[in-house]
């Protein structure tokens, strides 16, 4: 069975402060921590030790473990900022960076292009203890079950893994089985992310509503059954998008999606 976390991208428009009481309230014990601008700005990169030490203390305080941060605060993996990225991971205590790979699907020049950098990206993580969590992304290099498992064959294993979001499996152009492509990843598979999703498997995620977990079509139950499986990773997280900064969502529906979801997946995860 699995703890549960949260994004903090659901939280998007409110401050750290908020969205670690939030989830706390509702019952997650971990949470993704964003470092989006514009978007999710709950982790500022190249900030002082002093300023990280006190993100992780707020989490620690509300009873969350930091499971990942997710976004590079606008910095690009082939950047030579990005060891900022690295050095404010490892100062929150995240043991993982949670990201899209990037690139354009089915362009072998792009793909190898991805292949090059996550394996440059990997080896400045590993001199921090940090591993690259790359979700297969509906519209980049790296977008189905075949391109994942390519990529995990061309990098570095002990320090890449996949990011798995069932969601985006089910809106590839190859109209995917969520469920088999989990089976077929699991031991690749480094962080987990849960949403529903609508019926229709077009590349927009939809509304908010439809990515409550039982309000949508994908089948979460047999998904929750394989992630049972994979004793190495202990969290399943929540990553709901639509709330986040700029949509003006008041805080109190953003603490409803919050609370509807953990009462439909506890019972799929938790004793």
């Amino acid at each position: 069975m699995k703890d549960l976390g949260c994004s903090t991208i659901l939280y998007g428009g409110f401050s750290i402060g908020q969205a670690l009481e939030g989830i706390a309230k509702a019952g997650y014990k971990a949470i993704e921590l964003c470092a989006r601008p514009g978007m999710a700005p709950h982790l500022e990169i190249g900030k002082t030790a002093s300023y990280y030490e006190g993100i992780k203390a707020q989490a620690t305080s509300h009873g969350l473990t930091i499971e990942s941060i997710a976004g590079t605060g606008g910095i690009g993996m082939d950047s030579p900022d990005f060891d900022a990225v690295i050095e404010a991971a490892q100062q929150v205590g995240a043991p993982a960076i949670a990201e899209g790979a990037g690139g354009m699907s089915d362009d072998e020049v792009s793909f190898k292009q991805v292949v090059d950098l996550v394996n440059a990206t990997a080896a400045r993580t590993s001199q921090a203890g940090i591993k690259l969590s790359l979700k297969p992304h509906v519209n980049n290099a790296v977008y189905s079950t075949k391109t994942a498992l390519r990529l995990m064959r061309e990098v570095d294993r002990e320090w890449v893994g996949i990011n798995f979001d069932a969601s985006h499996i089910w809106r590839t152009e190859a109209a995917e089985d969520p469920v088999e492509s989990l089976q077929q990843l699991n031991d690749h598979i480094t962080t987990l992310r849960i949403r529903d999703n609508r019926e229709s498997r077009e590349g927009p995620i939809g509304p908010v509503e439809t990515q409550i977990p039982g309000k949508g079509s994908l089948n979460l139950p047999a998904l929750a059954a394989v992630m049972n499986t994979i004793d190495h990773v202990p969290y399943v997280t929540l990553e709901i998008v639509g709330t986040q900064g700029g949509t003006d969502t008041p805080l109190a529906e953003v603490q409803r999606v919050a609370e509807e979801s953990i009462a439909y997946l506890k019972p799929l995860f938790v004793t």
